[in-house]
């Protein structure tokens, strides 16, 4: 009997003594396999949460750089399309409306025969001797005109028939030895007209 229990605690002594040379190790090595590949873990995650924090960066500028090339096109897009709006207004509204005001005004007879009254005077006061002759638009009466303009004017023109050009309202007054054209005629008057009220129009129609 004692035999056995010396032979029993002598294979406990063997599997004790196996145990802490090789399961113990074992288990200390495990343990540091273990405790490393947290450390490892904890290095990819941090790594990943680096790399994630600079793709969102990026993304955030792409976005922010996106974001103001389109404002920045919308506002251009904007600009073209208020200016092309500004131009169709200032030539249906300002163009047509001071052409139609100008074609009424200046084919009435009264006013042709005062302009081509104002012209002479003019003519006069600067001293100037020359030939004369007025031009009046074609559609407008010439006996209308000359029974309209002052005796001094008629006499000036020396009995001269009025002449008809290819206008459509005011009048041209010409001056034969100087060979110059005073040029009151609709278009020119336009342009004149138009060059001193355009900005005025433009700012009251666009300034807000």
């Amino acid at each position: 009997m004692k035999s056995l229990e010396k032979g029993q605690d002598k294979i406990q002594r063997i599997c004790d003594k196996i145990r802490h040379e090789t399961i113990e190790p074992a288990k200390v090595e495990a343990q540091d396999v273990i405790a490393a590949a947290h450390e490892r873990a904890k290095d990819i995650i941090a790594e990943a949460e680096r790399h994630a924090e600079q793709l969102i960066k990026q993304a955030r500028g792409q976005i922010e750089q996106e974001r103001n090339v389109f404002h920045s096109s919308l506002q251009q897009a904007s600009k073209q399309a208020l200016e092309a709006l500004r131009q169709e207004i200032e030539h249906h509204l300002f163009n047509e409306e001071l052409q139609v005001a100008l074609d009424k005004q200046l084919a009435d007879p009264k006013l042709i025969a005062d302009l081509i009254n104002g012209l002479v005077k003019a003519i006069e006061k600067e001293g100037l001797s020359t030939d004369l002759s007025a031009v009046i638009p074609r559609q407008v009466s010439a006996d209308d005109v000359s029974a309209l303009l002052l005796d001094g004017v008629r006499k000036r023109l020396k009995g001269k028939a009025l002449e008809i050009g290819g206008f459509a309202g005011g009048a041209q007054l010409r001056l034969h030895g100087k060979k110059m054209t005073l040029d009151l005629s609709d278009q020119a008057l336009k342009e004149l007209l138009a060059n001193y009220v355009r900005k005025d129009f433009r700012q009251l129609i666009f300034s807000h």
